[in-house]
């Protein structure tokens, strides 16, 4: 009777593992969920729209946009955390998974929680301020903003956020005063930043680009080590004396921990694939990214190494979980 029992459990056991490689084998038989933490027009929403339709072409199956924005991607994030781990949703995440870890008490860990499959791309920042402070330059600027009886306001898209961490390193580094307004997505911080509710904000190069050809903002610096293409006439951090304020955004793809290696690496070296293409890269490059795509493990050193990072820098700064 026991040798029976053992034998009928081995058979389950059999039965259940080749049920799981046959469904990860197929990967994919039906549609795939990309959800971006932040918002519709902001940057992850740009660069995921770009990749998904070829995705979908090289996987044969349609890719969803899914965007659920809120408190510098947490609500978003959150939700990932507890999504089936087979492969049909998957994240484009950004360095708030990094960060908001020390900002928030949550019910999971990012570090577990959250498996990496590639890094895509960086794109450096740059400060812009409005037209009506009638400041040319990041002397310009320091010098109006120590001179303000009351201090100004930059936006932000939550604590954490690449944006806040520049402007509260700026802060410490030129010994001056702001107070930080949240926003629930970075397209809102650029608006208000134009329409003059908050004088200065951190924002990509490219939102920067398109707005200053425009004449409707006027950017003081980069946050990269060297000039972009997309903003070549305006001088980096460094150039203008703070470069401690070097905070890049990060843009990658994870799976759900659980998931199976076979469809991680698949979404990996597909992926990967996709930024090798001239027309991809050229596309990205001209918005101002900086195309990487990497394994998996070169992904999960760097994105453990970030939250290390992050932590130190959030823990130096006004910035209070």
């Amino acid at each position: 009777m026991m040798k029976f029992y053992l034998f009928l459990v081995a058979m389950i056991l059999h039965c259940t593992t080749t049920v799981v490689q046959a469904q990860s084998t197929s990967y994919p038989n039906r549609p795939i969920t990309i959800m971006i933490p932040m918002g519709p027009g902001g940057t992850s929403d740009t660069l995921g729209r770009t990749i998904s339709p070829i995705l979908s072409e090289r996987l044969g199956q349609p890719v969803i946009i899914e965007n659920r924005a809120g408190a510098n991607g947490l609500i978003g994030e959150e939700y990932f955390s507890k999504v089936k781990p087979d492969g049909y949703t998957i994240m484009l995440g950004s360095g708030s998974a990094s960060m908001n870890v020390w900002l928030h008490s949550l019910n999971y860990d990012p570090r577990k929680s959250f498996v990496p499959v590639t890094l895509m791309t960086t794109l450096p920042m740059a400060l812009i301020v409005n037209n009506k402070l009638g400041v040319k330059s990041m002397k310009e600027f320091i010098e109006y903003v120590k001179k303000s009886p009351t201090p100004i306001n930059y936006g932000h898209w939550g604590d954490g956020s690449v944006a806040q961490l520049n402007a509260e390193a700026l802060k410490v580094e030129a010994g001056i005063d702001m107070n930080g307004i949240p926003y629930k997505a970075s397209p809102q911080v650029l608006n208000d930043t134009i329409g003059g509710q908050v004088e200065a904000s951190f924002v990509g190069t490219l939102a920067a680009a398109q707005h200053i050809n425009g004449g409707k903002v006027q950017v003081l610096a980069v946050t990269s080590p060297s000039r972009t293409s997309v903003l070549p006439d305006t001088p980096t951090m460094t150039e203008v004396g703070y470069p401690k304020v070097e905070v890049e955004s990060w843009f990658g793809y994870f799976v759900p921990q659980g998931t199976p290696d076979n469809i991680k690496n698949l979404l990996s070296q597909t992926l990967i694939k996709i930024l090798q293409q001239s027309e991809v890269k050229a596309k990205l490059e001209s918005q101002g990214f900086r195309v990487v795509g990497n394994t998996p493990d070169q992904f999960s050193k760097f994105y453990l190494s970030d939250i290390e990072k992050n932590g130190k820098a959030i823990k130096s700064m006004s910035i209070n979980k």
